[in-house]
């Protein structure tokens, strides 16, 4: 009778107290038990509660399934979750787990969970979410260090009463893309995964709904990083200037615009340069955000390549070639196996020598020679000279490193044995209105490089006619014209008369093949003939 009355009073008391807080008791429900990696040592079980037991003390219990053993406890918590130790708990064979809340002098107890442990993960939401845009499709990419299976539900934000639609798909890398969608339209999206590497795996919580696009550069929504950035379609637009120190060195200053956002969005550049010659590697260098370098170069050609990347993709590149500074004079000749003057040999064994073919006075070709001295350089020079062609424009540069900037402490023009052109000046005219009764104007182009096959030293003009007084006395008369000048006005001409110009180049080995061209000077006019 005691006992019925003292069970009778603690209903009692119970139900006064829910009365009390106007609500029915509601047991916990079964806890789902997971741990948050593979390789994790601690277990997370929780479990959901009604706002009638916010007061409960909550306690975990598991015994083996199907076993006569007792139950044992995981411990206790005022909140709807406990963490477990792997070592403190069966976790390879089937157990049973359960929990009992606490409320004043009553209890209340879950229905069992029935589970290995250790083939239950749940992972994070993806966290440190990116998203670009690219075209019609949208990238997603998050932290995440091992292949899952990954689920994305969206729906256009006008149609936020409609149903989502979903997206399952399993991913070796933290990265999925997203096809067809519609650009103007704004979208939201929500993000799961699940590990792919145990046997009975759950889904992880969704991220937060997600709009997109932003009206903004890169912003964040609860830990989100959301990079809205566009497909690169045009290479950058480089521009530079070079500033020359004239001691053999000069600043290289290279600039390029910014692209339209939102194809600017986290734009890095690669930027890749050959500039230091004694070496066949670029140098690569990477610029985050900057659209401007200098760097000091030498007196060679400098090439290289930019290209712009983002999160969606890369740029074509862009080729970059800073001219060589080439002299316009010449220097001697090699005659003989002490190539250059024994002022170019000072400190010539800690630089390197450049040389190549000048086929047209100024380009570069793509593939130069360079040298570096490990013996004398005496026989290294002479190693260069067996393999330079006789006839044939070379221009060579050394190059040293001086205070860590490279420079080029001599540069020259030469040739290992000169000879005479080979070709005659094309384009040899005197137009008819430049021809007056005792002059005449000459006009030519050069002669291309190759057929110079030495520097020219002058154009010789040389013109002839017969005497009105004697046919077959032919009078001629020649000069010299600067080789640098592609034009001459030949003076104290007869009028009247027919002459037969000629015009060769010349080098210190003589003179080329000669062109021919004839004129007639204007004849005076009748009055003058008259008063003479």
């Amino acid at each position: 009778m005691e006992t019925k009355e003292h069970w009778f009073l603690q209903g009692f008391l119970l139900l006064a107290m829910v009365i009390a807080q106007g609500a029915t008791i509601k047991c916990p429900s079964s806890p789902l038990c997971y741990k948050k990696t593979e390789s994790a040592t601690i277990y997370t079980c929780e479990w959901e509660t009604s706002e009638s037991m916010k007061n409960a003390t909550y306690e975990l219990f598991y015994s083996r399934s199907n076993s006569a053993a007792s139950r044992t406890s995981l411990g206790s918590s005022r909140k709807s979750y406990i963490c477990v130790q792997d070592n403190t708990v069966l976790n390879k064979v089937l157990v049973d787990i359960w929990v009992v809340a606490y409320m004043g002098n009553g209890s209340c107890q879950s229905l069992n969970t029935t589970v290995t442990l250790s083939e239950r993960v749940k992972y994070e939401a993806p966290q440190r979410m990116s998203m670009a845009r690219s075209s019609r499709n949208l990238t997603l990419s998050w932290d995440n260090k091992k292949d899952a299976v990954i689920e994305v539900k969206f729906r256009r934000l006008e149609e936020t009463s409609g149903t989502w639609k979903t997206l399952k798909k399993e991913v070796k890398q933290a990265m999925v893309t997203l096809e067809n969608f519609q650009n103007e339209s704004v979208y939201q999206l929500q993000v799961r995964q699940m590990s792919k590497h145990v046997k009975h795996p759950l889904w992880s919580d969704w991220t937060p709904i997600l709009t997109f696009p932003l009206n903004c550069r890169g912003c964040t929504i609860s830990g989100y990083n959301c990079h809205f950035a566009a497909e690169i379609s045009n290479p950058p637009e480089v521009n530079w200037t070079v500033e020359d120190f004239n001691n053999g060195t000069r600043l290289l200053k290279l600039t390029w615009g910014t692209p339209p956002y939102p194809v600017s969005m986290q734009v890095n550049y690669n930027l890749s340069l050959h500039i230091w010659p004694c070496l066949l590697k670029r140098k690569n260098f990477t610029i985050v955000t900057s659209t401007e370098f200098s760097v000091y170069v030498t007196y060679s050609a400098v090439s290289g390549d930019i290209i712009a990347f983002n999160k969606v993709g890369k740029s074509s590149p862009t080729h970059i070639l800073v001219p060589a500074k080439h002299l316009t004079f010449p220097c001697k000749s090699w005659p003989n196996d002490r190539l250059i003057p024994l002022k170019y040999a000072h400190g010539f064994m800690k630089s390197c020598l450049e040389w190549y073919k000048s086929t047209d006075g100024e380009t570069r070709p793509e593939k130069v020679n360079r040298s570096k001295l490990n013996g004398t350089v005496k026989k290294k020079l002479k190693h260069v000279r067996e393999k330079m062609d006789d006839y044939v424009r070379y221009y060579y540069l050394v190059h040293k490193q001086t205070d860590g900037k490279p420079q080029s402490t001599e540069t020259c023009l030469m040739y290992k044995k000169e000879g005479a052109p080979s070709k005659a000046p094309d384009h040899f005219t005197a137009p008819i209105l430049n021809v007056t009764t005792n002059s005449a104007m000459l006009h030519w182009k050069p002669i291309p490089v190759p057929d110079q096959r030495g520097f020219l030293t002058h154009y010789e003009v040389c013109y002839t006619r017969r005497s009105q007084k004697n046919e077959s006395q032919i009078e001629s008369e020649c000069l010299k014209s600067f080789a640098s000048k592609t034009e001459n006005l030949v003076q104290n001409l007869t009028p009247g008369s027919i002459y037969n110009i000629h015009l060769a180049g010349a080098t210190a080995a003589g003179s080329g093949p000669t062109t021919t061209i004839q004129i007639m000077t204007k004849p005076l006019p009748q009055s003058v003939i008259g008063r003479n």
